[in-house]
C-alpha cells in the first residue's frame, strides 16, 4: 500500500487562518471535506472541522480547520466561491450542503469524485473503495465514528480527518488522467431550514441514484413527507432499525454497511440493493437525518435508533 505523503497544519487561530485563505486564493484547485457533529438532528449539527487538500510548489498539503474554535469562517468565503478555483468533495452532496446551511458559502465550482466514479460505471464508490482501488491507499475507517466534539482532539482522528482530504485531492488527479467527469452543481435552496429538501442538479437526483420504491398501500402519509416513495437505500436503513431496534446510534448505523456488512443488516440492504453495492456513509447519513426529520426513524434516550410507528408500519408493507 502506498504511504501517505503530506504536511498537516491544524488551525485554530485566526491568523493562520488567514494566512491559510491568502494561500488558498493562489491555487487552481483544493480538496475539500468536513466532520459534523449531531448530524442525524437538523436542528443541532454543527461542523467540527473543514479539511482542506492542495498542492503547494508541488507538494501536497493538508490544512485541518477547527470549525467549533470561534474562528471568523467567513474568511474561508472568497477562496469557497471563486469561480477559478476548482473546489473537489468527494460526495459533494454532503458536504456542501451541510457548509451552505452552517456557514451561508454557495461552495462553486465543484468536481464530485463520487460522481465521477458512478458515472464511469463503478459500484464501489466510497471513498474508501476508491483509494484502494486507484490509488493503493488504504484508509482507516475506524475513527468515523469519532467524537467530533471533543477537544482536544486525539492524533489519530487528526490524521483520519487529513487521509480523507489528501485522499480525495489524489483521487481527483487520477480520474482526470482517466478522462472522467464528475461536475457537481448546488442550486438554489429553497428552504435553509430543510436542508433535505435542498434541490440538487437534476443529474444528481438521489432517487436516480438507487431505485426507488414506490409504496401502494399502508397508511397515509405525513404531509409534505417523502416515506411514500423510498429509495431503496432509505427502505433499507428503515427495515434494520425496525428489525434491530436500538441496536445501533446513528454513527454505527452510518458505518456498518459498507463491503463488510454482516447479520440482519447485511442481509437486508443485500436483499434491497444487492451484494456488490457499496454505501458511501455519507450516504447512509443524510438518509438517517431524513427519516428522523420525517418522523420514520427516532433517536432513544440512550442514543440508539429505533422505528417509529409509521415507520414500522411501511416497512411491514414491504417486507
Amino acid at each position: 500500500m502506498t504511504k501517505p505523503d503530506f504536511t498537516l497544519e491544524f488551525i485554530k487561530n485566526q491568523n493562520r487562518l488567514i494566512k491559510l485563505s491568502e494561500v488558498l486564493l493562489q491555487t487552481s484547485s483544493f480538496a475539500l471535506d468536513i466532520e459534523t457533529v449531531d448530524w442525524w438532528n437538523r436542528h443541532r449539527e454543527q461542523i467540527s472541522l473543514i479539511q482542506i487538500s492542495f498542492r503547494y510548489k508541488g507538494q501536497p498539503k493538508v490544512a485541518i480547520i477547527d470549525a467549533l474554535a470561534g474562528l471568523n469562517l467567513d474568511l474561508l468565503r472568497a477562496p469557497f466561491e471563486h469561480v477559478a478555483i476548482l473546489k473537489i468533495i468527494h460526495n459533494a452532496a454532503f458536504d456542501a450542503t451541510r457548509l451552505s446551511k452552517h456557514c451561508d458559502f454557495i461552495v462553486a465550482p465543484i468536481y464530485d469524485t463520487m460522481l465521477a466514479a458512478r458515472r464511469s460505471g463503478e459500484r464501489k464508490y466510497s471513498l474508501q473503495a476508491q483509494a484502494a482501488i486507484h490509488l493503493n491507499l488504504r484508509l482507516d475507517k475506524s475513527f468515523r465514528q469519532s467524537d467530533w466534539s471533543r477537544r482536544p482532539l486525539d492524533n489519530r482522528q487528526l490524521s483520519y480527518a487529513a487521509l480523507d482530504a489528501y485522499s480525495t485531492l489524489l483521487l481527483h488527479e487520477n480520474q482526470t488522467a482517466r478522462n472522467l467527469t464528475g461536475e457537481y452543481r448546488l442550486k438554489s435552496i429553497v428552504d435553509p431550514s430543510r436542508q433535505g429538501s435542498l434541490p440538487l442538479d437534476d443529474s444528481l437526483s438521489t432517487k436516480q441514484i438507487l431505485p426507488v420504491v414506490t409504496l401502494d398501500a399502508g397508511p397515509a402519509p405525513l404531509s409534505g413527507s417523502p416515506e411514500t416513495e423510498l429509495n431503496a437505500v432509505a427502505l433499507s436503513l428503515l427495515g434494520i432499525v425496525t428489525e434491530l431496534p436500538t441496536r445501533y446510534s446513528p454513527d454505527q448505523l452510518a458505518v456498518s454497511l459498507g463491503a463488510d456488512r454482516v447479520g440482519m443488516a447485511g442481509w437486508i440492504v443485500d436483499s434491497r440493493l444487492g451484494r456488490d453495492a457499496e454505501l458511501d456513509a455519507e450516504t447512509v447519513k443524510m438518509t438517517i437525518a431524513d427519516l428522523c426529520e420525517f418522523n420514520l426513524m427516532r433517536m432513544t434516550e440512550t442514543r440508539r435508533l429505533e422505528a417509529t410507528k409509521e415507520g414500522e408500519q411501511i416497512w411491514q408493507v414491504m417486507k
